[in-house]
């Protein structure tokens, strides 16, 4: 594997990346920095929550794009996994970490199921049904990335180790923990709300999510 091509890789795959979908959606919409809002971060569930549903959706799937197209370019430009995982890895740094806004971004959930997409479609079509059965039965957008993205990473473990055939390899399962380690440590906060009970779910008003914390408030002072 040639060094300079894959320095090209990663730095054009960053740079797609970290393209702030949705900080620019806000920005253009509401002249804001979505930043100030729900969860402080650029990703598609605060969108959400600032913009509503139309504009969750076009940002969770451009959101993806940014995974998809440059780890399925470098699938055609140079036909190795190793490039295609280095692309992918490269592209969901690029949307947590964003040059552009200050290195403040999202946590990479939308970017990593572009990436499974651009890995093994049939795959990522499987993570999205089962992300929506959760979000539909459980209304919880951490929930839904936390059993997904390492599902997915699991996945891979599997047809790598069955070796179902030369597509699915272990160097693949490099950016399936990779995927994982990210979503799992960037959720820390969510997982301990979830404990807590004061978990926001999709559609909670901020009146019932804060009724919600005080609830729990006094739980732990009553024990």
């Amino acid at each position: 594997m040639n060094l300079f091509d894959l320095a090209a890789v990663v730095l054009a795959s960053y740079l797609i990346g970290a393209i702030p979908v949705g900080y620019l959606m806000v920005k253009a919409k509401k002249h804001d920095d979505i930043r100030r809002y729900g969860s402080h971060n650029v990703g598609a569930t605060n969108v959400l929550r600032v913009l509503g549903t139309k504009w969750f959706v076009a940002c969770m799937i451009l959101d993806a794009a940014k995974g998809y197209v440059p780890t399925l370019a470098a699938w055609y430009l140079f036909h190795t996994h190793d490039m295609q995982v280095a692309a992918g890895i490269a592209a969901v740094l690029g949307h947590d970490f964003p040059v552009y806004i200050h290195f403040r971004g999202g946590r990479g959930v939308a970017t990593s199921f572009g990436v499974y997409a651009a890995l093994a479609l049939p795959l990522a079509v499987g993570m999205v049904a089962v992300g929506v059965f959760i979000v539909l039965a459980l209304r919880y957008m951490s929930v839904m990335s936390m059993v997904t993205v390492p599902g997915g990473a699991l996945v891979l473990l599997l047809l790598a180790i069955l070796h179902v055939s030369d597509d699915f390899t272990y160097t693949k399962t490099i950016f399936g923990a990779f995927a994982t380690f990210f979503v799992l440590i960037t959720h820390i906060p969510n997982i301990r709300r979830l404990i807590k009970g004061t978990e926001p779910r999709i559609g909670e008003t901020e009146h019932r999510v804060q009724a919600k914390v005080r609830r729990s408030s006094r739980r732990k002072a009553h024990v």
